[in-house]
């Protein structure tokens, strides 16, 4: 790949559905993101061209909010045991030689469970051994567990790629750092969308760029610009 293609593509403030909570709708990683069918061909494009992935529309348990269904990095995905076998044998049509699975268990938003890069996965603590197994078998990546600022819903709290994240506003300084040395690469406190603290909901974004709610502030956007290297 030359090393134009490595460039990331910048930042960018978008709506979806009449809403600035983009992030509830998308699965990014650094080849595909999931979207929903529904999604204007613009915005399609959008995030096809600012992320540099395949975009693969489809809904996840019926539904066009997808990110809590799902959650993924360059080596696979996990999907809840609500998503169709429909949907999700669609999926595997189109994301080649990426693993795939179910997380079998009585927790089934599990894209608000997990955190993801390419360098590792932090899962909440909540979740069972096996599961936390099955998780490292798929995304190929060391699993962790813990909470964030006490929560333990720790995929809605952040947002992390393979050059750096975002979290948690009002994360301690120690966590900060835990999770910088979790995932590799430098993760900041902040806000989205005029002060909404799960940052998650608001960005949709991997190593390439990002897209961000339309609400974000001026003073927020610098913050998740840096956070994120887009």
């Amino acid at each position: 790949m030359s090393k134009a293609a490595t460039q990331p593509r910048g930042i960018y403030l978008e709506t979806f559905f009449g809403t600035a909570e983009i992030g509830l709708f998308a699965v990014p990683t650094e080849k595909i993101c999931l979207i929903p069918p529904q999604l204007k061909p613009r915005q399609k494009k959008l995030i096809k061209d600012v992320l540099g992935v395949e975009v693969i529309p489809t809904t996840l348990a019926g539904s066009i909010l997808l990110s809590p269904m799902a959650v993924g990095n360059s080596n696979g995905m996990v999907f809840s045991k609500m998503v169709l076998d429909e949907e999700l044998e669609m999926i595997k049509k189109k994301i080649g030689d990426l693993n795939i699975g179910v997380l079998e268990c009585k927790y089934t938003a599990i894209g608000n469970l997990i955190l993801a890069n390419d360098h590792a996965a932090l899962a909440s603590s909540i979740l069972p051994k096996r599961i936390l197994k099955k998780i490292e078998d798929i995304l190929g990546v060391e699993v962790l567990t813990g909470k964030v600022a006490d929560r333990s819903y720790v995929g809605s709290l952040a947002v992390v790629t393979n050059i750096g994240g975002v979290v948690y506003a009002e994360v301690a300084e120690e966590e900060e750092k835990w999770l910088s040395d979790i995932f590799k690469v430098d993760v900041i406190p902040g806000t989205v969308n005029n002060g909404v603290k799960f940052v998650r909901s608001g960005i949709i974004a991997n190593s390439k760029g990002a897209i961000i709610g339309s609400m974000t502030t001026g003073p927020e956007l610098m913050a998740i610009s840096r956070g994120l290297g887009v």
